[in-house]
């Protein structure tokens, strides 16, 4: 019998919740991606006032976690810049370096990503990390 680990919408929902409650009064409006194992989304956000590109660099980030199985800022620095490589030798138009892609696993199964844009990439990151641990996923 073949069983596989999937990310559901209720974690997403909890990860949703997290990051909402999260959000300072400094916080510029964000959008939220998260996205299975195959990068198709389960869940998408964009706040009033968030720019439209920013859900879809949202998805791409998720996107690109969920089907490398590799953080965003991972895939930059370790298999982009640190190999003199650039996207179109991914042969991916959805893969991003943006920082903000978080990989989702339940041990050590990949089984999505998350993403978050709006804000620095750095905060970017930060919310999506409140996210992933709002998820609470075990192995």
């Amino acid at each position: 019998m073949f069983s596989q680990n999937r990310l559901a919408l209720a974690e997403a929902e909890r990860a949703r919740d997290a990051v909402l409650a999260a959000l300072t009064p400094n916080d510029n409006p964000v959008a939220l991606a998260i996205a299975d194992d195959h990068g198709v989304p389960i869940l998408l956000l964009r706040q009033d006032g968030a720019p439209t590109r920013m859900l879809s660099r949202a998805r791409a980030k998720a996107y690109t976690a969920a089907t490398l199985g590799l953080d965003t800022v991972v895939f930059r620095d370790q298999h982009v810049s640190a190999t003199r490589r650039s996207l179109n030798d991914w042969g991916d138009p959805m893969l991003t370096t943006l920082q903000g892609g978080l990989v989702v696993r339940s041990g050590e199964t990949v089984v999505g990503g998350i993403a978050m844009s709006g804000n620095s990439t750095t905060r970017d990151e930060a919310l999506a990390h409140i996210g992933l641990r709002a998820m609470d996923l075990r192995p």
